[in-house]
């Protein structure tokens, strides 16, 4: 005995194993969102009480969220602008330091240049007295 499948056949069967495991893959998906659901529930049943003492004052929460949240952005602003004083008002010292220090020096080179020469005018005239 022979058997033989024609294409229409085997398109038919292709087509019911494709469903079956589509199907099952269905079916297994269904009883997971079932469980999901079963304990979204059981977790809003929980907690109803609080849910219910924390919905009316969700808008005043939005608000004082919202509120927070500019302040902190004007105070990070205004620490940015500090930082920036602070950094021009340093380099502005340094800057007067620097040119302090470099005066400072110049006075001292003339005044070294200036004993220099009252000890020469001394010594030299010491010299011509003996």
């Amino acid at each position: 005995m022979q058997g033989s499948i024609t294409w229409n056949e085997l398109g038919v069967f292709i087509i019911f194993v494709f469903f079956a495991v589509a199907g099952g893959y269905a079916v297994i998906t269904l009883k997971n969102v079932n469980r999901l659901v079963k304990e979204a529930a059981g977790l809003l049943q929980k907690n109803k009480d609080q849910l219910n003492e924390i919905i009316p004052n969700i808008h005043e929460i939005s608000v004082n969220t919202k509120s927070m949240s500019k302040n902190l952005k004007k105070s990070v602003e205004e620490a940015g602008e500090a930082v920036r004083t602070i950094s021009h008002e340093t380099t502005d010292t340094v800057l007067t330091i620097t040119e302090t220090a470099d005066s400072l020096a110049k006075y001292a080179l003339v005044i070294g240049e200036i004993v220099q020469i009252v000890v020469n005018m001394f010594s030299s005239s010491e010299k011509g007295a003996k």
